[in-house]
């Protein structure tokens, strides 16, 4: 709301000169500072009026904008412990293996869709509210994410991780996460190995992929940019990466050859204390 009361400043300003002009040349010098007092509060009224009319509007639709993510989040997460409240009683009374197999497929599929949601529900409230920072184990968390793309039986991960905690926007750290090694794994080939590397505050990580042309490197951070058409996604990856690195101070560099691969690092020197 900062740029209201900026426009309301300008307004009382540009009305203030307009009523010393007219009053200098309408009035004599005896009664100018009477007339100017007498005038002034109806100014600051007219202003606020003003404003009043046009910012009155926008803020009860904010409102009931924010209102509406708030109930419709809730009641997705109804559903949500619902079936997972049933996929564990299922669980407990099934002894058959294929059948947890089964289950556990669903129950898997109920973990990706709840990140899905946690996500979508961190966009939302990032746009109404500021994000409460919280301490991360660095190094934890990077494991569990890794362990996630070991799942798909893609490719293979050499890790060295050394401990880090740090504060910071932990749902926004696990999405800069999983968009690079996403990147790391879509553009490497199957058989290639994917390096993660945390040491003395710097993450790294390095594919073997088909890389970036030097020509391309100052255009990757462009939102909708892809490095290939021929791969399918929507080129929002590394804008996001970059916004966040860019809000939490977080440096980010990344040195990529054609046809020999990319590292991406992420110096965190500036969040450590």
């Amino acid at each position: 709301m900062k740029w209201w009361f900026f426009a309301l400043f300008v307004i009382v300003v540009v009305l203030l000169f307009g009523l010393h002009a007219l009053l200098f040349f309408t009035f004599s010098h005896e009664n100018y500072l009477e007339s100017f007092l007498l005038l002034f509060p109806a100014i600051i009224l007219s202003a606020y009026l003003f404003l009043s009319i046009i910012v009155e509007p926008k803020e009860s639709q904010d409102r009931k904008l924010e209102h509406l993510i708030k109930e419709s989040l809730h009641e997705l997460n109804l559903p949500i412990a619902t079936i997972k409240a049933n996929i564990d009683m299922l669980k407990r009374g099934e002894q058959e293996g294929k059948r947890l197999k089964r289950i556990e497929r669903i129950e898997s599929a109920l973990e990706r869709f709840k990140r899905l949601f946690n996500i979508l529900s961190y966009n939302l409230k990032r746009e109404l509210f500021p994000i409460e920072k919280e301490q991360v184990a660095i190094d934890r968390l990077l494991q569990e994410r890794i362990e996630f793309f070991r799942e798909l039986k893609r490719n293979s991960f050499q890790i060295d991780l050394e401990p880090l905690t740090l504060t910071i926007d932990k749902i926004g750290f696990e999405q800069v996460i999983d968009n690079l090694l996403e990147n790391a794994v879509k553009y490497s080939p199957k058989e290639s190995i994917i390096v993660v590397k945390l040491q003395n505050g710097l993450l790294k990580i390095r594919d073997y992929g088909i890389g970036i042309e030097a020509s391309e490197l100052p255009l990757i951070y462009q939102r909708y940019y892809q490095g290939s058409e021929a791969l399918s996604g929507e080129g929002i990856g590394l804008a996001v990466v970059k916004r966040y690195c860019d809000q939490e101070g977080i440096g980010l560099r990344i040195d990529s050859q054609k046809g020999q691969g990319t590292e991406v690092s992420l110096d965190f020197s500036q969040l450590i204390k």
